[in-house]
């Protein structure tokens, strides 16, 4: 098959989207199939000495996604000499290209719709102005005109259906594949990886060693839904309910001053660690050698550090909310995110058994095995080519 990919404006540096895309592009070239990626390119943006999505500056990303990509796309549509047989928008923040490829078969994956509900005002803890509501609201309009729409977790149909009104029948459900085969590292081995990343990063090498303290494991950005806020506040009332007293090990984009005030007015700062920049055999490392994974999310399109976590043999706690649940299913233990102290107590009444996640979480870790969606993707872009070739 000839298959067109739609993917994202880099200087976005979406990770996970960027991420998605190369698993897409190199699943679907072993299996024999022709792929070529269209996105987004820094024209306007380039005149920039700094892009960043964030304040006048992402205008200048707006003119080139919104404006040239579209104007390349439909010229590259005219030169083709064949058609596609699909066109596969991997963001459904992208579904605004879809009048694009009217004709073609189309679909698009949608990840969630957070910012889309936080438009509606679902969240509480999510804000947006008029102008980034009137921005969903243009997203949520084409979405609803994709054909075929497949979504990473069944939360997300439930989603996509209530709010776009789309029918089941152009709805499904593909998990995630990951990204990196993630698995148990021995432990000697883990602790050396770990060294090193300390030491490149001016810690001491054994600084996670000391006094057998062990670490608690969070991985994610600094986005509203992650709920670093709830994480500090939780991890502080474990203070007295654990000896000893594990450090927390945060990955991902650094604290914000804010939290980092706050971490240490609960008497915390110290025994905190923020990392960023991990590579995957590094982040596989810590995840082998944590305690646990501590993941108390408000809300999430998938989960991966869930999936990722029971690949390694992490024990994980996470909230108790969809999809959250679909990912960890009986290999997690699970927390109210809006109750800190409740959530504490949770997690120390149940850190004597957390070991026995172990096992489950391996076993369920297979369902999260990238050739298992990227079959299931070959299988939907089959049908739809199929369907097209019977439709001419």
């Amino acid at each position: 098959m000839k298959i067109i990919l739609i993917g994202n404006f880099r200087p976005d540096r979406q990770e996970s989207m960027l991420r998605f895309e190369q698993l897409l592009a190199d699943g679907m070239r072993a299996r024999g199939h022709e792929v070529e990626t269209w996105a987004p390119e820094p024209v306007v943006a380039r005149l920039l000495r700094r892009y960043r999505y964030d304040g006048p500056a992402k205008y200048f990303g707006y003119f080139d996604k919104f404006v040239a990509f579209p104007s390349r796309v439909r010229l590259r549509l005219k030169r083709l000499t064949q058609a596609p047989d699909v066109v596969h928008i991997i963001d459904h923040a992208n579904a605004v290209y879809a009048p694009l490829f009217q004709g073609l078969p189309l679909l698009g994956t949608c990840h969630d719709l957070l910012q889309i509900r936080a438009a509606r005002g679902e969240f509480p803890q999510q804000r947006l102005s008029s102008r980034g509501k009137r921005y969903q609201e243009w997203i949520l309009r084409h979405i609803a005109t994709l054909p075929h729409i497949v979504c990473c977790s069944t939360q997300t149909a439930k989603d996509v259906s209530r709010l776009a009104r789309v029918p089941e029948s152009r709805c499904e459900v593909i998990p995630i594949g990951l990204n990196y085969p993630y698995s148990p590292m021995p432990l000697p081995e883990a602790r050396q990886r770990i060294a090193r990343a300390l030491q490149t990063r001016g810690y001491p090498a054994d600084l996670l060693e000391r006094h057998d303290r062990g670490f608690i494991l969070n991985v994610g950005g600094g986005q509203w839904y992650k709920n670093r806020r709830g994480l500090i506040e939780t991890y502080a009332h474990l203070r007295s309910k654990l000896r000893p007293f594990p450090r927390l090990v945060m990955v991902g984009k650094p604290l914000s001053a804010e939290l980092a005030a706050h971490a240490h007015s609960l008497g915390i700062g110290e025994n905190l660690l923020s990392l960023q920049n991990l590579s995957n055999l590094e982040l596989n490392a810590f995840y082998s050698l944590a305690q646990c994974l501590f993941f108390p999310s408000w809300h999430e399109g998938f989960g991966w550090p869930v999936a990722e976590a029971q690949a390694c043999g992490c024990p994980v706690i996470t909230s108790n909310r969809a999809p959250m649940t679909e990912v960890g299913g009986d290999a997690a233990t699970y927390i109210d995110p809006a109750d800190a102290e409740g959530a504490a107590a949770h997690i120390a009444a149940f850190w004597p058994r957390r070991r026995e996640l172990v096992p489950l979480g391996l076993a369920r870790a297979a369902e999260w095995n990238p050739d298992l969606m990227l079959q299931r993707y070959a299988d939907r872009y089959a049908a739809m080519a199929f369907a097209g070739l019977t439709a001419a």
